[in-house]
């Protein structure tokens, strides 16, 4: 018999860049769905909001450029993610995960970062465990700037899948602006283990090659765009990778490291990327086991719990 998630556990999708809540939904293209495809497996069976994406629509990644414009550390790439480029994300994760949990001392929330919600969770996870002790958050009495908080208590793993968590090399420009490599320096690899989970989980599909001699009306091939990419995340344009982010930058040393041939990284391949119904069970038998591994008995007296009461459906 197959196991089935914990009713006291909770997913929160955290979309890639330029990505939008609707994209993890993908109604029309229903292989594709990864909300659809986790339900199908048990989440959402006896509870409406065990699954969900945070809310982020396609246009509110435009305040990256907005706001990190008005930013000096954003141009000259030393800005952490708690800056105002990223700290609305960050913000949206704290209130999404305090939503969820609410009602119930018992929910835990397993963060499942695409692309570039995978080195967000990691930012999320990181700062907000700083609390006032952070030096460059706690002493800027900017509103955009001010302390990070996100009750870690409240969160059981992290699974990325397709992000790029190192950062590029110094010859290579940040595309960040310096979020990604600060969080990386101040939380690197599995920060928070073994209290937290890891899994990362890369697609091998495409080896970037350069498209030489591109006229400016010949489409840009998947190998070429690859390239580009992979050169762009670690600077090696050759790479092996799902499509956009490199194999080379998208696991962390400690995590249980998943490597899926032929998968690739964007919806826009509904069949055959990380959420697809065909896919999923690559990565989630995985996340099931760790979650029975983490979701522990807790505490003693009046507030403790078994481990028949958490698994219970």
């Amino acid at each position: 018999t197959p196991k089935l998630p914990p009713s006291n556990v909770k997913i929160l999708i955290l979309p890639g860049f330029g990505n939008d809540k609707e994209d993890y939904f993908l109604e029309s293209a229903p292989e594709g769905s990864i909300v659809q495809s986790l339900q199908e497996r048990g989440w959402n069976t006896d509870q409406e909001d065990q699954v969900r994406v945070l809310p982020v629509a396609r246009s509110d990644w435009l305040r990256v450029f907005t706001r990190g414009a008005l930013d000096a550390k954003f141009w000259a790439n030393e800005a952490p993610p708690t800056r105002p480029a990223f700290r609305w994300y960050l913000d949206l994760v704290a209130q999404e995960v305090e939503d969820l949990c609410q009602g119930d001392e018992n929910n835990r929330v397993v963060l499942l970062g695409h692309s570039a919600g995978g080195w967000l969770a990691r930012a999320a996870l990181g700062y907000g465990s700083c609390s006032g002790d952070n030096d460059e958050t706690s002493n800027n009495n900017n509103q955009d700037n001010d302390v990070f908080e996100l009750d870690l208590q409240k969160i059981l793993g992290l699974v990325t899948l397709g992000s790029p968590h190192l950062p590029p090399p110094p010859s290579v420009m940040d595309m960040t602006r310096g979020a990604l490599r600060l969080t990386h320096e101040s939380f690197p690899a599995t920060f928070h283990s073994p209290e937290l989970f890891y899994i990362t989980v890369m697609g091998q599909a495409v080896e970037g090659v350069k498209q030489e001699g591109q006229k400016p009306w010949e489409p840009t091939t998947v190998s070429g765009f690859a390239f580009n990419s992979y050169e762009a995340v670690c600077g090696d344009g050759t790479a092996l990778g799902d499509g956009v982010v490199p194999v080379c930058a998208g696991h962390l040393e400690g995590a249980k490291q998943i490597d899926l041939p032929g998968v690739l990284h964007s919806i826009n391949a509904p069949s055959q990327w990380y959420g697809s119904t065909e896919i999923l069970d690559t990565w989630h038998a995985t996340l099931l086991d760790s979650i029975y591994a983490n979701n522990e008995p807790s505490g003693s007296g009046e507030n403790s719990w078994s481990p028949t009461q958490l698994f219970s459906r």
